[in-house]
């Protein structure tokens, strides 16, 4: 029900540079004047599967992950060197753009391109082997555990955003890292959905309790038995929507406000009955609307019977007879009734 296209919505909401409004890197050498806006990291969307229990009941869940951060010993220099100043570490072949002007001579004409400077892989700085930090190898960052614990109050929703903020991986250049956002992913439930604070269902009858009364035994979603009864006297029709007020989901952050449950009521029918319950049937119901066949004139009309057959296959057995009778140019008549 809400699994599918999860992963879709994650990579539309975090893997084109982050959230919406996110300022985005700017050139190679990632340098800006003085009125630019402080660079933040990426932020990173994590999809948590929560049953309807869980957002009925409440739960603390601990995420296991890995996450990306400067490299405590070098401080994100990549340097083994201490306190080394910004431009430190400049690529002599780019001098610190990332990119190099190449010259084509083509003929008679001399065309200039820029290219990605290979020296540096187009970061702006390169550090001497010598001197790349013990821990990091030079990255400038590393990888650590970062578990964190998501508390599920009740009343939470599907693709409900928690947000950790400065959580996400840390990179070089950036001014903060940025968010790790948790979006819950509610599993299908075999007997409820949900509707804002509502909870739906439906509940099959039989003739006999949609006529006499019903009474049947329903676990909610914290485990108590609810008896769901209708007196006797009062009939159930097929399609019937009735409520039980206050049995609903947790209205969140409302403290012992809840919705209703709504139930919707099918109603199965015998496939037949015996001449013997028509009898009763015929004395406890009002008479039929319908016209006594066995008084009828011959000359009134012509009888049709329902079937269960597929209309289609009615519909192409029609469709035959009514070639033939176009073959045969005689009159012929007929009834077929879904």
């Amino acid at each position: 029900m809400y699994g599918a296209g999860m992963d879709e919505m994650l990579n539309a909401m975090f893997g084109a540079g982050g959230m919406p409004g996110m300022e985005s890197m700017g050139g190679f050498g990632g340098r800006g004047g003085r009125g630019q806006r402080a660079r933040r990291g990426r932020d990173v969307g994590h999809a948590l599967p929560v049953t309807l229990e869980d957002l009925y009941n409440g739960k603390t869940v601990q995420v296991e992950r890995r996450r990306t951060v400067l490299c405590p010993e070098c401080k994100g220099s990549g340097s083994k060197k201490k306190n080394v100043p910004r431009g430190g570490n400049v690529c002599p072949q780019c001098r610190g753009s990332g990119v190099r002007v190449v010259v084509h001579q083509m003929g008679m004409m001399v065309q200039q391109s820029q290219v990605m400077c290979d020296a540096c892989s187009g970061t702006g700085e390169l550090i001497d082997p010598r001197n790349r930090c013990p821990r990091c190898s030079g990255s400038k960052t590393v990888e650590v555990d970062a578990p964190v614990s998501v508390v599920v109050a009740k009343g939470m929703s599907h693709k409900q955003q928690l947000v950790f903020a400065r959580m996400a991986d840390e990179e070089p250049g950036a001014d903060r890292a940025g968010d790790f956002v948790v979006v819950l992913q509610q599993l299908k439930h075999d007997i409820f959905t949900r509707d804002d604070c509502d909870l739906h269902m439906q509940h099959h009858l039989s003739l006999q309790e949609a006529l006499c009364g019903f009474q049947f035994k329903l676990t909610h979603l914290d485990g108590r038995e609810l008896v769901v009864r209708q007196p006797r006297g009062q009939i159930t029709k097929p399609g019937d929507v009735k409520a039980v007020v206050g049995e609903g989901m947790p209205v969140l952050k409302q403290a012992g406000k809840f919705g209703d449950l709504i139930i919707e009521f099918l109603v199965d029918y015998p496939d037949r009955v015996e001449e013997s319950q028509l009898q009763l049937l015929r004395q406890a119901l009002p008479p039929p609307k319908s016209v006594d066949a066995t008084a009828r004139n011959e000359e009134e009309g012509e009888v049709c019977y329902v079937t269960r057959e597929d209309l289609s296959i009615l519909e192409e057995e029609i469709k035959k007879d009514e070639e033939a009778e176009d073959e045969n140019e005689g009159p012929s008549a007929g009834c077929a009734a879904q």
